[in-house]
């Protein structure tokens, strides 16, 4: 029996320019369409393109970001205005996935992609992690695994730990594949590794990242 179609929140495994593509037909979209999503949580200018010489929206400021000239710490910024961009996606695609319900037709309107139908699968790859460091906590970005009802995870600990298997560390549940690990230690260095859950009990982990919250 399908599924009730489902609005996809989560745009990470695209490129960049895919991602801005991406980003922009959802904004275009939900703004043609915004009477029939009364109530959506983040306004479209707050996403969006703004009048002209306004660089307040945060897709205009992951884009100005990307194209600019190569300077020290454009990769870092870049990733951090893509991630401010997602978890905006993600806020407003759940909303409209509770709002919207079974109906197609409303579904499509939004501008997102549609989730795939569940399939079987195996063993899954290795996932990339991406960490960005904040006040006591640290935002993560887990790169996509090409299957469908997969679940993401990251173990962690103080970078100082010798312990050498990550299933021995303090684990964390990613309910999407980016999001926020709050409450760590200011100034202390922790490694991390993600990594992908689906129907194989045997764990993939990413290659080790170490951040330190600030």
């Amino acid at each position: 029996m399908a599924k009730s179609p489902k609005l996809n929140t989560d745009l990470s495994d695209l490129s960049d320019s895919n991602f801005y593509d991406a980003v922009m037909l959802i904004f275009n979209l939900l703004t043609l369409n915004t009477a029939l999503y009364p109530g959506i949580p983040i306004a479209m200018g707050t996403l969006g393109p703004l009048p002209a010489g306004s660089l307040g929206s945060m897709i205009v400021i992951y884009n100005t970001v990307r194209n600019s000239a190569p300077y020290a710490g454009k990769t870092g910024d870049t990733a951090t205005a893509r991630l401010k961009t997602q978890k905006m996606i993600t806020k407003n695609g759940n909303w409209l996935n509770d709002f919207c319900g079974p109906d197609l037709g409303l579904l499509q309107k939004t501008g997102y992609p549609l989730q795939k139908e569940s399939e079987a699968q195996g063993k899954l790859e290795q996932t990339v992690l991406t960490l960005i460091p904040g006040i006591q906590e640290v935002d993560f970005s887990i790169s996509n695994v090409k299957a469908n009802a997969v679940r993401y995870g990251l173990m962690y600990t103080k970078a100082d730990n010798l312990e050498p298997n990550p299933a021995l560390w303090t684990f964390f549940y990613a309910a999407h594949r980016h999001g926020t690990i709050k409450n760590l230690e200011s100034k202390v260095d922790y490694k991390f590794v993600s990594f992908a859950m689906g129907t194989v009990a045997d764990l993939t982990y990413s290659d080790p990242v170490v951040a330190r919250p600030l």
